[in-house]
C-alpha cells in the first residue's frame, strides 16, 4: 500500500484549516474573548504552540478569522447569487441571499456576529476588522442601487448611501433576532416583505 505524503504547504494549509475551524466552532459557543489559544489547539488536535506560530496571537487570529469569514460570504455566497442581476433584481437576490439562507448558515454565522457584537464591547482591538467587513457589504449593495438609478428602474431621487444603511441594517438585524431566537421568526415572511418593501419603496415605475 502506497501513502501520498503531503507536502509542507499542504500540511500547512490543512493545519490553518483545522485551527480556524475550531476557533469558529469556539467562537460560536461562548465568543471570542472566552476562548483561549490553547482551547483551540486541542479543539484541532494540535498544540497551544502551532497556533502561535500560524497566527502570531489571539487578536491576529481573530481577525484573519474576520476577514476570512467576510471574503468567503462575498466571494462564495453574496455575489455568485447575483449572478448576472444588477439593479433592484440584484438587491432582492441579496435578500433571498441574506434572510433565506439564514437557516443554513450554520456555526460560522453565529460566529461572525458574536465577534460582531464583541467588537463594540470587550474586544474593541478586532473593531476595525469589522467595520471594514461592513463597508464591504454596504459597498455591493451601493453599486446595485446606483446602476439600478442609471437603469432608470430605482428612483433617481433615492439617496444611495443611505438607502444602503436602511438594508443591511435590517439585514443585520433580522439575523441578529433569528440567531437570538429562531423559533419566534418566519424567515420565509420576512424575506418576502423585505422584497416587497424594496419594491415599493424603490422602484422608479411604481403607480
Amino acid at each position: 500500500m502506497i501513502v501520498e505524503r503531503r507536502s509542507q504547504a499542504e500540511r500547512r494549509a490543512l493545519s490553518e484549516q483545522r485551527l480556524l475551524e475550531a476557533a469558529v466552532r469556539l467562537i460560536a459557543e461562548k465568543g471570542s474573548s472566552r476562548t483561549t489559544l490553547a482551547e483551540i489547539g486541542e479543539r484541532a488536535g494540535y498544540s497551544r504552540g502551532l497556533v502561535n506560530q500560524r497566527f502570531g496571537s489571539k487578536r491576529d487570529l481573530v481577525r484573519h478569522l474576520t476577514r476570512r469569514i467576510q471574503q468567503e460570504f462575498l466571494e462564495q455566497t453574496l455575489l455568485p447569487a447575483l449572478d448576472g442581476e444588477t439593479g433592484l433584481a440584484a438587491l432582492l437576490a441579496v435578500v433571498d441571499t441574506c434572510v433565506g439562507g439564514l437557516d443554513r448558515a450554520g456555526e460560522t454565522a453565529r460566529a461572525f456576529y458574536v465577534l460582531l457584537g464583541e467588537s463594540i464591547g470587550p474586544v474593541p482591538e478586532i473593531r476595525e476588522t469589522l467595520a471594514l467587513a461592513n463597508r464591504e457589504f454596504r459597498a455591493v449593495v451601493e453599486r446595485e442601487i446606483k446602476r439600478g438609478i442609471e437603469a432608470g428602474e430605482i428612483r433617481p431621487d433615492v439617496e444611495a448611501s443611505a438607502q444602503t444603511g436602511l438594508l443591511v441594517g435590517s439585514l443585520r438585524g433580522i439575523a441578529i433576532q433569528w440567531l437570538v431566537d429562531p423559533d419566534s421568526l418566519d424567515l420565509d415572511s420576512l424575506r418576502r416583505e423585505l422584497r416587497q418593501s424594496l419594491e415599493r419603496t424603490l422602484r422608479a415605475d411604481r403607480d
